[in-house]
């Protein structure tokens, strides 16, 4: 009852409609969704057959040191974004989230406003909590109502073992001339499918490129040499045995200063991933289209979709001297 008594007396912040003193009290049966009074916040309603998109995007950050004397970090965030297109004043929708047998269970949950009930164990599991077997692990059910706008349904974080592509960088002075050998390994638990993958390795601080005789196992090598950045498109696919490698000598032999970093001097050197998976997430976290329901008297169409991508996916130089992360890294 609440949402249309709270409709009908404050859609402004201002009584309406205040029952006089004596006046007989009002039945206390749910009002039907063709009498609910729109709501102030919601500007128009959706007419014709309803549609459900729901949309799950986890993203992945990386550190990566090669070194043994520092941990490598990572860390995982999942969002997942709706548009609901739902006749009626208050519609009622459910989103259910489910992972594997094996999964790790979702952590640091967050939802939106219009998430209308939420069982309470779902929001207590905490990325500080010490993890052990008895946290709940789904399936995670989201019953809303939703605005007319797409918005985000939830957020959420994930401890996931290993980051999904290794890397090796190593790069050695020889007297004009730099060495550079790097070895990318995609994990046996992702999926072998990128919408894209590149790998960026810009060098900083040094005259232009001169002569670059560098090649790789697969994928195709770029050169830019007013940039003196090397781009590694390595395709959709990573080859059969999921690694690949570059191995070559870079002379900096321009006639002009190449791009200054400050962060970035003599051997302090990254390569930066960027990569997008679809139909995958690396928690295993997805959304069943058969699970989505609709409280409606229409039938609905619904999509739903995942993707896995980076973000500030870094692999240091192991023979430089890399830069010290603050603690764990949050997105």
């Amino acid at each position: 009852m609440l949402p249309s008594v709270l409709l009908q007396v404050c859609p402004l912040g201002t009584p309406l409609d205040v029952p006089l003193p004596g006046a007989p009290s009002t039945p206390t049966v749910p009002t039907p969704a063709e009498n609910q009074k729109q709501p102030a916040w919601k500007t128009g309603l959706h007419r014709g057959r309803a549609a459900v998109n729901v949309a799950l995007i986890e993203t992945v950050r990386s550190m990566q040191y090669g070194n043994r004397s520092r941990q490598d970090l990572w860390d995982v965030y999942g969002t997942v974004t709706c548009k609901c297109e739902v006749e009626g004043v208050l519609p009622n929708v459910m989103v259910t989230l489910t992972l594997p047998p094996n999964g790790s269970p979702l952590q640091d949950i967050l939802v939106h406003p219009c998430v209308t009930s939420l069982d309470s164990s779902i929001l207590t599991a905490s990325s500080v909590d010490n993890f052990d077997g008895s946290a709940f692990s789904g399936p995670y059910k989201f019953p809303f109502s939703p605005p007319l706008e797409p918005f985000r349904l939830c957020s959420y974080t994930s401890q996931v073992p290993v980051p999904p592509i290794l890397g090796s960088y190593q790069l050695k002075e020889e007297e004009t001339q730099l060495r550079v050998s790097v070895t990318l390994k995609l994990h046996e638990s992702v999926k072998n499918s990128f919408e894209y993958c590149e790998a960026h390795l810009p060098f900083f601080n040094r005259d232009q490129f001169g002569v670059v005789d560098v090649k790789v196992s697969s994928g195709q090598l770029d050169v830019s040499k007013e940039k003196n950045l090397l781009v590694w498109s390595l395709g959709q696919k990573f080859p059969k045995s999921r690694e690949v490698t570059m191995e070559g000598k870079i002379s900096f032999s321009g006639p002009t200063p190449g791009p200054t970093d400050p962060l970035c001097t003599e051997l302090t050197a990254y390569i930066k991933l960027y990569f997008k998976v679809p139909d995958m997430t690396l928690s295993g976290c997805s959304v069943d289209q058969h699970s989505v329901q609709v409280y409606s008297s229409s039938k609905q169409r619904t999509t739903t979709s995942r993707e896995l991508q980076s973000k500030e996916y870094f692999i240091w130089n192991s023979t430089g001297s890399a830069p010290v992360s603050s603690g764990q890294m949050m997105l």
